[in-house]
């Protein structure tokens, strides 16, 4: 049995004759674009289906789904009308040319069904197949089945005429034990000759192996258990006792049909042959974030890092709001160690965790970056405050001035950066000795405060001025924030009363 690489606990349904890979459902690339085939994740060439072989569950285990499988509208109608005609041919002997039609066509149809339960069991089919395919060819099936059975006793009592009771009786065993194999060759091929044949049958059974002798006692207690069946119905109900014993013959008959087809579906792969069951076909198509994770672990167990960092960053593209994403990543990057795209994504999984309100893991994560990556400061104005809010709240106050120093040069424009001074005055307040340094960052909040109110004055003036001119439309919106300084400027403040560069922060 082949299992997958990547699962070693289940049962492999494809192989990659490229990659020299098994693989089972999850880790195949099912895209609809692919023309309906399936096709591998790491070399993208099609993929060899191996059918339901290695995941199908052995027949001897299946005993109480074979017993239902006849327990539907379909299969039971046919059992019980087929009765009723068995029935009335038994009863109306004085026209036995019509009865022996009327049984023959009763048991010709419970033939070809069953043949067809058999045929098509072996295929997946996991369902009884519709009555309508039991009214075509059932006589003709049953004259040469009766024909296959006469021929093999025959042989076996020409045997022990000529040869010996020894040798017959052992070549009556062997016929007994190859019938089923028969009947299997016989359902496959539809012909007599080929069914007859004792190499296919012998070739059949070997490639089986044990589980057909299985196969074989579980029948044998089957027809023991119809005869004992039959003496209870007897002795219970005699008036009706050929028609509940047809009924509970046929019904038996449809399970051991179907319990052949189902040990050939069982061994697909040693027979030569590839069938996925309807259960599987069943199973609903996966969607665009399940294929794109499946390829990531595939990925990733290869050891396929680039392949695996673009695909992140495709799936960040394409699922933004998908948290597995976004988690993955920056724990693969974490626990591997890669400081530059560590820092390169920092910033990305800061601002998706403000986001989604997950504030619980904004300094952990925050703090995780700067193991790996020390002095990390994310270059976002927004993200420094609200992660130094979060630290002050934690009693870390040292981080948070670090957070904040110096966000006056880098984002001059940035709108709350009074609001941010007046936070790092708070921290600065709450450090020893720092109480100095914390009146001089309130200095600044509110020389900034007052600059930006300014700004907002002669912002209001200039866009009256125009709107009255004509110049520009009415609404001209908010402008962006722009993150650090442009070249070559600065932010227009000189404030030397607040040190909070270099000498402040080394004391810090």
């Amino acid at each position: 049995m082949d299992y997958c690489k990547y699962h070693p606990m289940d049962g492999a349904t494809y192989y990659c004759r490229q990659c020299d890979i098994h693989h089972c459902d999850c880790c195949i690339n099912d895209e609809k674009n692919k023309r309906h085939t399936v096709h591998c994740f790491l070399c993208d060439s099609v993929l060899e289906s191996l059918g339901s072989a290695n995941t199908v569950t052995p027949f001897w285990r299946r005993l109480n789904e074979a017993f239902k499988y006849p327990l539907n509208s379909s299969s039971m109608s046919l059992i019980v009308i087929t009765s009723i005609i068995s029935v009335i041919a038994v009863l109306m002997p004085f026209l036995w040319i019509l009865s022996i039609v009327m049984y023959l066509f009763a048991a010709g149809a419970m033939l070809k069904y069953s043949f067809t339960c058999l045929e098509r069991t072996a295929m997946g089919e996991m369902k009884a197949p519709d009555v309508m395919e039991a009214y075509q060819g059932g006589i003709k099936l049953l004259f040469q089945l009766i024909l296959i059975t006469i021929v093999m006793t025959v042989f076996a009592g020409l045997a022990t005429y000529f040869v010996g009771v020894a040798l017959g009786g052992v070549l009556g065993v062997i016929a007994v034990i190859t019938f089923p194999a028969v009947l299997i060759r016989f359902a496959q091929t539809e012909n007599m000759f080929s069914a007859l044949n004792p190499v296919a049958a012998i070739g059949l059974i070997t490639a089986i192996g044990l589980p057909y002798g299985l196969l074989i006692v579980f029948m044998l207690i089957m027809m023991t258990s119809v005869g004992v069946l039959h003496e209870w119905i007897n002795a219970i109900l005699p008036a009706g006792a050929v028609f509940v014993q047809s009924v509970v013959s046929s019904f038996y008959t449809v399970v051991m049909f179907h319990l052949m087809g189902y040990m050939l579906f069982q061994y697909q792969q040693e027979l030569g042959y590839s069938a996925r069951s309807d259960d599987d076909d069943e199973q609903p198509d996966r969607s665009d974030l399940e294929r794109m994770s499946a390829n990531m672990d595939v990925l990733l167990k290869e050891g396929e890092y680039e392949k695996l960092v673009g695909l992140y960053y495709q799936a960040f593209k394409q699922f933004p709001n998908e948290a597995n994403f976004f988690d993955r990543f920056f724990e693969l990057l974490y626990v591997c160690k890669k400081q530059a795209l560590m820092a390169d994504y920092g910033l990305t999984y800061l601002e998706f965790l403000v986001r989604k309100k997950r504030f619980d893991k904004l300094t952990t994560t925050f703090k995780q970056i700067n193991l790996l990556v020390p002095d990390y400061v994310p270059d976002s104005p927004a993200i420094r405050v609200q992660i130094a809010t979060f630290l002050r709240q934690q009693g870390d106050l040292k981080l948070a001035v670090k957070i904040l120093n110096g966000m006056h040069k880098l984002y001059p424009d940035y709108a709350d950066l009074p609001n941010a001074y007046t936070l790092l005055a708070e921290c600065l307040n709450d450090l020893p000795n720092m109480q100095a340094q914390a009146e001089k960052c309130r200095q600044m909040a509110a020389q900034l405060a007052r600059r930006a109110e300014a700004k907002k004055v002669e912002l209001e003036m200039q866009r009256q001025a125009r709107q009255a001119t004509g110049a520009v439309p009415a609404s001209t919106g908010n402008p962006k924030v722009r993150r650090g300084p442009p070249a070559g400027t600065s932010s227009g403040l000189t404030l030397e009363l607040v040190p909070l560069d270099a000498p402040v922060v080394d004391k810090i």
